[in-house]
């Protein structure tokens, strides 16, 4: 694997170890940079064909204003706000404003729809409401919406409309580290979205964990797709392009467009989905142009061999991929070579061969932030008893479910004892809390992670357990093939059906290609086949199956 931290070290970035030190609230760290750099960039932002430019001094500012304004408003320390407003200098004026004044920010993605905007309004409660003048009509739709009792509007390139009368803008307030900072919320594409609630201190522990592993330099300039980035770029003062797309559509980007912004701004990194990069990558190819980037990180959903081939191809420096989640982001990372090479490998994790289909999806070693363990696969709360963690453990190369633990890995959920049970495993011993990625996954003779699907996804016939990986990567090596889900459905004479569901053209699969299918998959059991046009994917990256949405398609319960 090459190094994803090339020049670790160099720049501004290096030196946000300490900047917590000055004060616990992450708002700080924008202010910090605003004094040592307040006429470079913060965020370039691409909206309709004009170009904002918003340096940190002037960032730093409007966000001392937006808090005084929600001070003046009655919103103090602890109280939730809710915030639309779409991705934008805007947001982070008003998001670091809330966080200024020690506020927790409620976050909801912009492709949420009426009724996970309900559920989180009534999870957080918020005190306050932040909206663009097309967020504020939501009220009119929704009873929980209009329950919150303060709501401020948003104008696109001005900010907060009430203004601050004269005086000395409030200091930043100091907060208890463990004080929530930040509720996001999981893309439920496994079943109910939770609240994730991020405290101050988990976001500096993010911070340092992103920072150290995609090595920021003095130099860049990042073009960041997904709302984190752009805080982590604002800790470490590194300017944020943002590009002229819509989030909730990531695969439909203009790549021309994007790619124009690019070289304008001498962008030199950049973030984002797979489903992002997949167009764009595929336009440079087909134009011969290059992406003339020093680094690129791509993750959220499975980056598969095809879209790694193709960012090896048309990026000038370093593709990388970063695997995480909502709950635990980074988990691990690869470069795109280093992946593509274990695949050519065609070796199964803990050293057996498998002929030329890996077992599995390698995404990297472990970042050192984070601590994996692999146990055993079961359906309900693990709880660890005397017997500790050898009871759950599977040997090495063994296949389970991969849990995680770190400053950076969320310890709970809000409102949500049920889900926080489920998915979390408390040790008693050195106190620390584990998160259950609900990802399958082993471990091979170096340690590297590999992934194997959705442990729910899984097909358990006569006590063996067939993963939806291996059987996936068959599945789209076949031409047609653009997509492919495999998973198990109640079955009451197998236990449990195997069902392959491909996205073909058309839809529709002749015989012959189901027995390509068969053959391709040969030896995973494969009950039916069934094919469709589009298999629904998750909201956020448009790249990951969405289990849920799959199995009501499918009418597989």
């Amino acid at each position: 694997m090459s190094d994803p931290q090339g020049a670790a070290g160099q720049g501004d970035a290096s030196h946000s170890d300490d900047l917590e030190a000055h004060n616990p609230n992450i708002a700080s760290a924008l202010h910090i940079r605003a004094a040592q750099h307040p006429d470079r960039s913060a965020i370039i932002e691409y909206r309709r064909g004009r170009v904002r430019r918003v340096s940190f001094g002037e960032l730093s500012v409007e966000v001392k204003r937006a808090a005084g304004v929600l001070q003046r408003e009655g919103i103090g320390p602890g109280d939730r706000v809710l915030v639309l407003v779409p991705m934008s200098a805007d947001l982070y004026g008003v998001f670091l404003g809330c966080l200024h004044l020690g506020a927790t920010v409620v976050f909801v993605d912009a492709w949420a729809g009426r009724k996970r905007l309900e559920d989180a309004v009534s999870a957080t409660a918020p005190r306050a409401f932040i909206g663009v003048r097309k967020g504020l009509w939501l009220r009119f739709l929704s009873p929980s919406l209009r329950r919150i009792p303060l709501r401020l509007r948003v104008k696109p390139g001005r900010g907060l409309v009430k203004r601050m009368p004269a005086g000395p803008l409030p200091p930043t307030t100091r907060v208890a580290a463990e004080n929530p900072a930040l509720v996001t919320f999981t893309t439920g594409t496994t079943g109910q979205p939770k609240g994730a609630v991020r405290s101050h201190e988990f976001l500096w522990a993010q911070h340092h964990a992103l920072t150290r592993h995609m090595a920021p330099r003095a130099d860049d300039v990042d073009m960041p797709t997904l709302p984190i980035f752009v805080l982590n770029n604002l800790a470490g003062g590194v300017p944020s392009v943002l590009p002229d797309f819509d989030p909730r559509r990531p695969a439909e980007i203009d790549p021309a467009d994007i790619h124009r912004q690019m070289v304008a701004e001498g962008v030199t990194t950049t973030t984002g989905s797979p489903a992002f990069y997949e167009r764009l990558a595929t336009w440079c190819r087909e134009e011969r142009k290059p992406l003339p980037l020093r680094a690129l990180f791509t993750g959220g959903a499975p980056v598969l061999p095809p879209l790694a081939r193709l960012l090896s191809e048309v990026v000038t420096g370093q593709a990388h991929v970063i695997y995480g989640s909502t709950e635990a982001e980074p988990i691990s990372g690869i470069s795109v070579e280093g992946m593509l090479e274990a695949w050519g490998r065609g070796v199964e994790p803990g050293g057996g061969e498998s002929g030329p289909h890996p077992q599995g999806l390698c995404v990297g070693p472990p970042v050192p932030e984070t601590s994996i363990r692999v146990l055993r696969v079961h359906e309900g709360p693990i709880r660890l008893d005397q017997g500790g963690w050898p009871l759950w453990e599977v040997p090495r190369g063994g296949a389970g479910e991969l849990v995680v633990a770190g400053d950076h890995v969320l310890e709970g959920y809000v409102g949500d004892p049920e889900a926080e049970t489920l998915a979390k495993i408390r040790d008693q011993g050195s106190g620390r809390v584990w998160h259950r990625t609900g990802d399958a996954a082993r471990l091979d003779p170096e340690g590297w992670i590999w992934l194997l699907g959705r442990v729910g996804a899984r097909v358990v016939r006569e006590e063996r357990e067939w993963w939806p990986l291996p059987a996936e990567l068959r599945a789209l090596a076949l031409p047609r093939v653009r997509h492919a889900a495999f998973l198990g459905a109640p079955d009451p004479e197998l236990g449990s059906r195997a069902v392959l569901c491909v996205e073909v053209p058309g839809g529709r699969l002749d015989d012959e290609g189901r027995r390509d299918l068969r053959a391709a998959l040969d030896p995973i059991p494969v009950d039916e086949i069934r094919a469709v046009g589009r298999i629904p994917r998750d909201p956020r990256h448009e790249s990951k199956t969405d289990m849920g949405a799959l199995r009501a398609l499918l009418d597989l319960g």
